[in-house]
């Protein structure tokens, strides 16, 4: 087993046992556009959707908040990549059982084995 399915593993463990009441799950319906028509303005719209479970509400520090434009409203999602279907993207909308929030800034850990996400109430 490398390193980087060691530490996915002792997280999913954490998710499972210690963190559990902390851990919620949320979907997501990813619609991109393309192939812009000028002459019909209209374009071809895809649907994605995709899963996950994580960390969702924990809250900035005061010091996030004051110096670098975070809302104190804004909640912050440490989420594995190996329990995500597809990878979040900026923008994306995540339904919870808290609310629907919007995907600000994403992160990736160095080991490549979490995303750490900024999200916004909608």
């Amino acid at each position: 087993m490398s390193l980087r399915e060691e530490i996915q593993a002792d997280i999913a463990e954490a998710f499972n046992e210690d963190l559990a009441d902390a851990v919620h799950s949320f979907t997501c319906e990813r619609i991109t556009k393309s192939n812009w028509d000028p002459k019909t303005e209209t374009y071809l719209e895809t649907k994605e959707s995709y899963t996950g479970r994580g960390v969702l509400f924990g809250s900035y520090s005061q010091y996030e908040i004051l110096t670098l434009g975070v809302l104190a409203t804004d909640k912050k999602a440490t989420v594995l990549q190996n329990e995500v279907s597809m990878p979040p993207m900026i923008d994306d909308e995540w339904i919870t059982e808290q609310g629907k929030y919007r995907v600000i800034h994403i992160k990736q850990d160095p080991t490549g084995t979490i995303w750490k996400c900024q999200l916004r109430k909608v």
